[in-house]
């Protein structure tokens, strides 16, 4: 049985609604959990959990244009974030150990969407400012990191590509 987790996240949580569970293409299961906001208004981390293999691809895509709807970003800066996304995945899924996980966190605070995909990956790798890749997803981003650091429970290292995009136009 595959389970992906999806889930809102804030710092402090004060309260928990209940767990649903949803039916997703290819016979996955996703637990759905959500937690209310703070009082002092701090804006959630929808975070999800699935396998690092290119199946996962079109799931995270979705989720991404999803959070860049919700928040209202124009037709042409939801294509930048899905294209940003499914690259930065793509990525990490050709690099990653058998059996990683892919961890994604978006998060929408002052007028800019913040993505951070995780892994494990088998080395430190190449992947940098001369490749192919990052051109292309500084073209499609307005700001681009990559972290590595070593993973001590396994051989690997835990990589974490970071972007964002900032909301053009007129907020209504």
């Amino acid at each position: 049985r595959r389970i992906a987790t999806l889930t809102s996240q804030q710092r402090e949580p004060t309260h928990r609604s209940p767990t649903a569970r949803y039916a997703l293409p290819g016979g996955l299961m996703a637990i759905a959990k959500t937690i209310e906001p703070d009082q002092d208004h701090t804006h959630p981390v929808v975070e999800l959990r699935v396998r690092a293999t290119p199946d996962q691809l079109s799931v995270l895509r979705a989720l991404a244009a999803t959070v860049a709807i919700h928040e209202d970003f124009d037709l042409d800066s939801i294509a930048d974030i899905k294209l940003a996304m499914d690259e930065i995945c793509t990525q990490l899924i050709v690099r990653a150990t058998p059996d990683a996980l892919l961890v994604c966190r978006l998060q929408f605070l002052d007028r800019t969407l913040r993505v951070d995909v995780s892994s494990t990956t088998s080395s430190v790798d190449s992947l940098g400012e001369r490749s192919f890749a990052w051109h292309v997803l500084n073209a499609l981003t307005d700001s681009l990191d990559l972290k590595q650091e070593p993973d001590p429970s396994t051989a690997g290292f835990v990589t974490t590509m970071e972007f964002t995009k900032v909301k053009n136009g007129l907020g209504l």
